[in-house]
């Protein structure tokens, strides 16, 4: 069979949500799928291979994040919902339908210079893991660990000094700008992604807790009930605390235990790179590191950051993924 292979256009949504929808059991609505690609705040990077019915079988796409690094603003992508019809698989041996539609992503996007993407990333289920190692290029960053603790007995009421912020504003883009420069590279954490990420997100819920300061928002922890990993383990989908704050992140600490005793939750767990001083803090109040099925995979277009590089400068979180 013959197939176009091109970027996304105007009209392909129906045929993708039909498909996504077929090959996960999902219940993919208009609106998910505008909010995951076309509302981003950081753009959209998506390739499809469509029949001569205009029917689109196969999708390899990304969710892009505005980076901060080298002084700069840069894009990191995050290789997401990519698929194939289940009629159309036939090809996955050599290479097939697949691995041609995502060939032509890399230089599309990707690149050493602005605009482009200077990073490819993702947690891949198995199976494309391989066909990425054997066809795509994709290098392991890490075998991926959690922190994670069991959240035992205690208050089920907010500490004094955390309340619940609603939605974020320009406080919070000052909050990173005084973080931004101790880290190699990281997401860029203003308003306008974190409210399209964590407040505006149709798929999930989550709770922001925030502690004030005499300057504004001094740090913040993004929650989500839901269960991750194994059964009663709560996700902390986002921490941005300053690292001589240790009030700060104990009242976030204490006040995430309580929420998570409150919706009847076993455990918390949460990313953080290893190099990070708060690695260490957090195994420090009582947090194991354990293992994980994912392996952080990903490719680099700038020789100037590596893989090896990346992984002792990137700052990131589960906020920076789409596994919660």
């Amino acid at each position: 069979m013959d197939y176009t292979i091109r970027e996304y256009a105007e009209g392909d949504m129906p045929s993708l949500i039909e498909t996504f929808n077929l090959v996960f059991d999902g219940q993919r609505t208009e609106s998910e799928w505008r909010y995951t690609h076309e509302q981003n705040p950081a753009g959209l990077r998506l390739f499809v291979a469509a029949t001569e019915d205009g029917q689109c079988v196969c999708q390899y796409s990304a969710r892009p994040y505005r980076h901060w690094m080298d002084g700069r603003e840069r894009i990191f992508a995050e290789i997401i919902d990519s698929f194939v019809h289940p009629d159309h698989r036939a090809g996955l041996k050599s290479p097939g339908i697949f691995v041609r539609t995502a060939l032509p992503f890399f230089p599309a996007y990707g690149a050493a210079e602005p605009p482009g993407d200077v990073v490819h990333y993702g947690w891949p289920v198995e199976k494309a893991y391989r066909i990425g190692q054997l066809y795509l290029h994709y290098n392991v960053y890490r075998s991926q660990t959690v922190l994670a603790r069991a959240v035992g007995d205690g208050p089920t009421q907010l500490p004094a000094g955390v309340r619940v912020l609603e939605r974020f504003d320009a406080e919070v883009d000052r909050l990173y700008e005084r973080l931004r420069d101790g880290w190699g590279t990281s997401t860029i954490r203003d308003a306008a992604f974190l409210n399209w990420r964590f407040v505006d997100n149709p798929l999930n819920d989550y709770t922001v807790l925030a502690v004030d300061g005499a300057d504004g928002l001094a740090g913040y922890a993004v929650y989500r009930a839901d269960d991750w990993l194994t059964p009663g383990t709560a996700p902390i989908a986002d921490w941005l605390v300053p690292h001589n704050e240790p009030g700060v992140a104990g009242a976030l600490l204490e006040a995430l235990l309580a929420r998570a005793r409150l919706d009847g939750k076993a455990a918390l767990g949460l990313f953080i790179p290893d190099w990070s001083s708060w690695f260490e803090w957090f195994q420090r109040q009582g947090f194991g590191v354990w293992p994980t099925p994912y392996y952080m995979v990903g490719r680099t277009f700038d020789p100037n950051h590596s893989l090896w590089w990346l992984r002792d400068h990137w700052w990131y979180t589960l906020a920076d993924s789409d596994l919660v």
